[in-house]
């Protein structure tokens, strides 16, 4: 329940540093800045430095704007109302910090050549291949409706004759159009968003196309996405290079915190952000291996709804597309293969694993209690995954893991596999006794990877991240609950921080940086709470 004092209070701070009348121009097109409405207020808090950049930078007003997945008519209305009020409410606290409009798609004012548009679009998808790689006048979407429609109605892959996908898609393409006719009326000078991936970021292809200024904010980092890379976390790219660049001090340093935190994980101590529980806690079952001389096959799931392209195309169109392959792939091998679900899955994945080893009975599921400690002691030889964080840590324990997905964290390292196509993925798979051994000689480049993936990404706006994460009467969610405004007042901001931030995310937005503060000289500075 949120707290209604604490709207009030963020708002009287905000309007003391950031509230200014919005610019007046003389131009026929009004000149704004598209900030995304939402509800986590850690991450709105970000929204106020960067807008308040941005709007002196471009002499701009700001407008905020919410994306709707889904056709509500009873929400669209609340929110209309609930924009004009504005009072103890999320409104407030946007307009405190120089917000002067709340927008969005009016999707019943189409022109009639973007309804036909739509028709020709709707015949033309005849695959999930085709809706996956779907680019509108050469603006690429595909993949955000195709996320957003798994996440909306909790489906594991797209079915094309489902009459809810077929209102979703022709709802997406509405909303596109219209922002199209938003961008045509205002000159728009920057947009941000929280997520670069699902519908809500519409906008942001749009703007990235036209060359604007567009951001990933959030209370632990900002991105810069443009036509070079259109998603945000993708500088696992560049890893093998910064790291060589580093100073020994800031190496040693880094490598002394990662090996403890890693020492942590497999002590079951260490979770990953949102995660409430463990895969290597201490626990002991009944034996659950064949014991037989096989080699054994562990296929790791994903989360078939939430965003299977986080940072663009996999060898699959989807994890249910994934496991198919691999289903069908298991009865022509003599090996013996396993599935888990992880520890912190979704209530509707158990019904289609179910169906799944309906379909497939030859694979034997594995509960999400069972500790990879147990299933690594009883033999298990191969993990398979898509970009899942097992395929750093299995090769730790001299196991095998492929990937799916040449767009994932690993990339820059050989510790595991990274097949470019599924033809090559196959025959990885047939001929396994040749790939075993393959991680016991990579144990230090895994120590490499995780100084960069986990040790030197600082969090630019949260000093005491780690300890908020780590408190019981905290914990990662606390980030987006109304309390955490009374929390940023009293215990994190001061004046010093504040004038540091302003200039931080102003030095950003002036160069020509993906990820702000990740740069030799920031990095090498690091501060990590241990």
């Amino acid at each position: 329940m949120s707290n209604p004092i604490n709207f009030f209070k963020i708002s009287q701070h905000n309007r003391k540093l950031f509230f200014q009348r919005a610019p007046t121009s003389s131009n026929k097109r009004k000149k704004i800045i598209l900030l995304e409405f939402n509800r986590l207020s850690s991450s709105i808090i970000s929204y106020s430095y960067l807008t308040n950049i941005l709007q002196k930078k471009f002499n701009s007003e700001i407008f905020a704007y919410r994306f709707t997945a889904k056709k509500n008519n009873l929400k669209d209305l609340l929110w209309k109302i609930l924009s004009k009020i504005k009072l103890f409410n999320t409104f407030q606290v946007y307009e405190s910090f120089g917000v002067s409009s709340f927008i969005y798609p009016q999707l019943n004012a189409l022109k009639p050549q973007n309804l036909k548009k739509i028709k020709n679009i709707k015949k033309s998808i005849n695959s999930k291949n085709d809706l996956l790689s779907l680019k509108v006048d050469k603006i690429y979407i595909g993949d955000l409706i195709y996320d957003s429609y798994l996440m909306n109605f909790k489906k594991p892959t797209i079915n094309l004759n489902d009459e809810k996908f077929t209102l979703f898609l022709e709802h997406s393409l509405k909303a596109f159009f219209q922002w199209k006719e938003i961008f045509n009326k205002y000159e728009v000078k920057s947009v941000i968003v929280s997520h670069s991936v699902y519908t809500l970021a519409i906008p942001l292809r749009i703007a990235i196309h036209n060359r604007i200024s567009a951001f990933q904010c959030s209370s632990q980092h900002i991105y810069r996405l443009s036509k070079k890379n259109i998603y945000a976390y993708k500088e696992f790219f560049d890893y093998k290079k910064i790291f060589k660049n580093l100073n020994n001090t800031t190496k040693k340093d880094a490598i002394i915190l990662a090996k403890a935190k890693i020492k942590n994980k497999f002590e079951g101590k260490n979770l990953t952000l949102g995660s409430s529980k463990s895969a290597y806690k201490k626990n002991k079952y009944k034996n659950i291996l064949n014991k037989n001389n096989n080699t054994k096959i562990l296929i790791a799931t994903h989360c078939f709804f939430d965003n299977p392209h986080p940072y663009g195309k996999n060898l699959f169109v989807d994890f249910y597309e994934w496991l198919d392959f691999l289903g069908k792939l298991s009865v022509k091998t003599k090996y013996d293969w396993y599935i888990k679900l992880h520890p912190d899955y979704l209530p509707e994945t158990k019904k289609i694993i179910s169906d799944f080893l309906n379909k497939f009975p030859n694979i034997k599921y594995i509960p999400s209690k069972y500790s990879h400690h147990q299933l690594i002691k009883e033999g298990m030889d191969v993990a398979l995954t898509s970009w899942g964080s097992i395929a750093h840590e299995y090769p730790l324990f001299d196991k095998l893991v492929i990937n799916s997905s040449v767009n994932n964290p690993h990339i820059s390292y050989n510790f595991s596999l990274h097949p470019k196509s599924v033809k090559e993925y196959k025959k990885l798979l047939l001929n396994l006794s040749k790939k075993k051994k393959i991680a016991k000689k990579n144990k230090k480049s895994i120590i490499e990877f995780y100084v960069m993936n986990f040790i030197l990404k600082k969090n630019w706006m949260i000093d005491n991240f780690d300890n908020i994460l780590k408190n019981n009467n905290y914990g990662y969610y606390y980030l987006f609950k109304s309390d955490f405004y009374d929390f940023w007042i009293k215990k994190e901001f001061n004046k010093d921080k504040h004038e540091k931030i302003l200039k931080n995310i102003s030095n950003f937005v002036n160069s020509n940086d993906y990820l702000m503060n990740w740069n030799l000289k920031a990095l090498n500075k690091f501060l990590y709470v241990k």
